[in-house]
């Protein structure tokens, strides 16, 4: 992850504390600097656990058991909320571009579909706010999906 995308995850995470007045939501963020602090792994079942720390004979070993890893861009483990910073390539039209930097960001379409898949499956609420949309959408975006999420929550309680 690059300097100018991790500052697009800083600045998310900031906008975050700005609408979240009451400090409800607690995102981590991941710098892809190999620590892991986002890292979760989801089986089949929706079943999800917490994994800074995975070693390749562990990772191994949940792979075999069904289990498949993820590394969202920011994550509030207790809410069940992930946000995806979603890159577009340059220079395509339409469905086409939302198709991710193959060769940049190593993932592909199917890899992202399998990854909404399973995130749904653990039931994990998730935004993706895409590099091309406007800053005053995206705000708007991230400012209507957490009060939607707030929402839900009070309901609850």
């Amino acid at each position: 992850m690059g300097a100018q995308d991790l500052q697009k995850l800083f600045e998310i995470k900031n906008q975050i504390q700005e609408i979240d007045k009451e400090k409800y939501y607690n995102f981590t963020i991941d710098s892809d600097t190999k620590e892991g602090r986002t890292r979760i792994i989801i089986d089949e079942f929706g079943t999800w656990k917490k994994m800074p720390n995975l070693t390749e004979e562990q990772a191994s070993e949940f792979r075999k058991k069904g289990f498949r890893q993820f590394v969202p861009d920011l994550i509030d483990f207790k809410n069940k909320i992930i946000i995806e910073y979603q890159e577009e390539c340059k220079g395509r039209q339409g469905i086409l571009r939302r198709r991710g930097k193959i060769n940049k960001k190593g993932h592909d379409e199917f890899s992202d579909e399998d990854k909404d898949i399973f995130y749904e499956l653990a039931k994990f609420e998730q935004l993706k706010i895409w590099e091309n949309t406007p800053q005053e959408e995206q705000n708007k975006e991230l400012k209507n999906f957490l009060k939607i999420d707030n929402n839900k929550n009070n309901f609850k309680n």
